[in-house]
């Protein structure tokens, strides 16, 4: 399959997945997200921005990880491609699409976009 094409379907397949996600997960996320306890990490999964988060984010960070890991071997499988392939160009699209005051994984360490 050409990079552009599958970077289309992904991009498709991990917007779904993220919109279908339950909406209290979701609303959790962006909380967790803006009050800078978790970020996006350039391997397509979340990180913990502060190690010091409460368990209940840490157990939604797992959560989330492993719906993302699922999907991205999923993704991988139908299309021949490797499944780090899949997150890093997931990756890309969720770093695109972070908003203002939220943080990315850059090759320096967290960075507040």
């Amino acid at each position: 399959m050409k990079p552009q094409n599958l970077r289309n379907l992904l991009v498709t397949v991990f917007l779904g997945m993220l919109l279908n996600a339950m909406p209290i997960a979701a609303a959790d996320l962006a909380q967790a997200k803006s009050a800078g306890l978790l970020g996006e990490q350039m391997n397509g999964l979340l990180g913990l921005v502060d190690p010091g988060a409460p368990a209940d984010v840490k157990t939604l960070m797992a959560s989330i990880n492993a719906q993302r890991q699922a999907e991205y071997q999923r993704i991988a499988a139908k299309n021949g491609v490797p499944a780090s392939e899949v997150a890093k160009l997931a990756a890309q699209k969720v770093f695109e699409q972070t908003p203002s005051g939220q943080y990315i994984e850059t090759p320096s360490g967290w960075q507040k976009r």
